[in-house]
């Protein structure tokens, strides 16, 4: 029986280190995403993996003032799931959709929980270049209590031209238990109803339909390029001008 406890004990200790451990939130100059120059792919395959393509959520405050709606909360399938359309618990006016056409949030918030997926960037756009200067927090749990918490503070590029756009780097997982809450959802203004639009591009899907077939579960994806990249290319030929050669 000893042996059991230690065992226990052990594993416990090992979750719950694991669960608090960076691995969960993460920060990464290439976004988490595969390697595009002849990297090697998280289902196995050699050469470029697919492009990360996003996942879309339109949240919108609606009301007919221009009151901000605090607290909003998206994701979170398995609490979300038995709260009603479209604010799914949220205050009311309140409208959490998709921005794909043919498919709904509640059938994003089902796929979430059988198909957890790595972030590895987060767009937002809004009519209101304040809005995307909320913070949101990012929430995690699992089965036994654990729970971890982590603000995320959007910051404006100070190279870039266009307001009311926002790109973060910053790497999260996302399954039933994961839930973020937007600190504001601005009311209206001069261009219409508070809105935000959030593009959730993944670095890696997880799918056990993908093990039937003999493949890994696990996919990655290539590097999405939706921000301006910070390296410089020089040539051979400017290098050795500039070396004086």
């Amino acid at each position: 029986m000893a042996n059991f406890n230690d065992y226990f004990s052990e594993a416990e200790s090992l979750a719950n280190e694991n669960f608090f451990s960076m691995d969960a939130y993460d920060y990464d100059d290439d976004f988490s995403f595969v390697d595009d120059e002849g990297g090697y792919s998280a289902d196995g395959g050699q050469g470029s993996s697919p492009t990360s393509q996003p996942y879309i959520l339109n949240v919108q405050n609606s009301i007919t003032t221009s009151a901000a709606l605090a607290n909003v909360t998206i994701l979170g399938a398995y609490s979300s799931l038995g709260q009603t359309a479209p604010a799914y618990g949220n205050s009311a006016g309140i409208s959490i959709t998709m921005g794909i056409a043919n498919l709904t949030y509640t059938e994003f918030l089902y796929q979430s929980m059988n198909k957890p997926f790595v972030v590895g960037l987060t767009y937002m756009t809004s009519t209101n270049d304040a809005q995307v200067l909320e913070t949101m927090t990012l929430t995690q749990k699992d089965i036994n209590g654990n729970v971890s918490s982590k603000v995320l503070t959007p910051t404006i590029d100070p190279y870039q031209f266009q307001g009311g756009k926002i790109a973060m780097k910053f790497v999260y997982k996302i399954d039933g238990f994961t839930n973020i809450v937007i600190s504001n959802v601005l009311g209206k203004n001069a261009s219409g109803n508070g809105n935000i639009k959030l593009y959730f591009y993944p670095s890696e899907t997880v799918s056990t339909a993908r093990s039937l077939s003999g493949r890994r579960a696990v996919r990655g994806y290539g590097n999405p390029r939706v921000e301006r990249s910070n390296k410089l290319s020089i040539s051979p030929r400017s290098i050795r001008a500039i070396e004086g050669r």
